[in-house]
């Protein structure tokens, strides 16, 4: 979920949580070839990401990973947890394959997985997953570009065996990803931040593609999101943009301390994103259809309110400021 080099924790209290109890190797080192901003090298293995059952345990890399980009591991934390529900709440193996071999001990960084998050997230893939195999549906063989991408599981859940797929995130993150994910043919990545033109310059096309911001937009400001809008829009004509927004209310700091209640992680800032950053992009503002869908609803405890306070989110009110957002951008039809 890398935005920018800027906020690096190398150690101690606001450094990489495995400063504090995972076995650390030797980071990752890449060939030459693969420089921040370039493709990295593709390996020839199988395309599976299930791990043998007699597969070692996976160590932390000693990487010195930005504050924004261990939210990554937050999420992998979650997105595992609500995989194992009964009944689960997404179908995600990959993740819960990973979480399972992995020797880091996340609860100690994140505390215990909590409902609310556990829905939001589950919610958030569910819908980011119906678009996108909705898109290479429609275009099989297409490119899915996910910027920001973290420790996303995606490309395995909704992959055709025909996707193209582009992973854009700093380069300390993608060291980390070709670490404990494996990579085939038909992905690829840019070692750069999503708001640096260079991953765009490189991977611009006419062809329709399909840009997936997932959990990025809350850590750019109001400028950057207009800008990234209109970065998509001026290298990819005739591709649709999907991204998710949050309601103010979940910026605030204590929500934050929330998310991690527990745990010795500490979330950092957050955005809400104004509607006006992606509504009012210049020329991106005629090439795009907007559709929004509230990421919700939401089961909120087992007492006598849980049923009110689920069916008062059926409110147009409620859902606009209380819930988080989906929100596509479609150039116009005939592009």
């Amino acid at each position: 979920m890398g935005t920018s080099a800027e906020g690096r924790a190398p150690g101690g209290d606001g450094g990489l949580p495995g400063d504090r109890g995972a076995p650390a190797v030797p980071p990752v080192v890449l060939p030459e070839s693969a420089v921040p901003g370039t493709d990295l090298p593709e390996p020839a293995p199988p395309e599976t990401a299930l791990p043998q059952a007699d597969a070692p345990p996976i160590a932390l890399p000693s990487v010195a990973l930005p504050s924004v980009a261990l939210t990554s591991l937050w999420t992998l934390h979650h997105r595992a947890s609500a995989a194992r529900r009964n009944p689960p709440l997404l179908h995600d193996p990959v993740a819960v394959a990973l979480v399972d071999r992995c020797a880091w001990p996340l609860e100690t960084w994140f505390g215990r997985p909590r409902s609310l998050p556990e829905q939001y997230l589950a919610r958030r893939a569910r819908l980011y997953d119906a678009a996108v195999a909705e898109f290479l549906r429609a275009r099989p063989g297409a490119t899915v570009i996910a910027l920001g991408e973290g420790l996303e599981t995606q490309f395995w859940r909704v992959g055709d065996g025909t996707a193209h797929w582009l992973s854009v995130d700093l380069p300390e993150v993608l060291d980390l990803r070709r670490a404990v994910l494996p990579h085939g043919r038909r992905q690829r990545a840019v070692g750069c931040s999503a708001t640096d033109p260079r991953w765009a310059e490189r991977a611009a096309t006419e062809a329709p593609v399909l840009i997936s911001a997932q959990g990025l937009l809350m850590y750019l400001s109001p400028a950057e999101t207009t800008a990234l809008v209109r970065l998509c829009a001026g290298h990819f004509p005739r591709g649709t943009l999907l991204f998710d927004t949050l309601p103010e209310w979940v910026a605030h700091r204590t929500a934050r301390r929330f998310m991690t209640w527990g745990g010795t992680f500490r979330f950092p800032p957050l955005r809400a994103t104004r509607r006006s950053s992606y509504l009012r992009t210049g020329p991106g503002r005629d090439r795009y259809t907007v559709t929004e869908h509230p990421i919700g609803p939401y089961v909120l405890g087992t007492c006598a309110a849980a049923r009110p306070l689920h069916l008062a989110q059926r409110s147009r009110w409620v859902r606009e400021v209380f819930l988080p957002t989906l929100v596509r951008l479609d150039p116009p039809a005939g592009r």
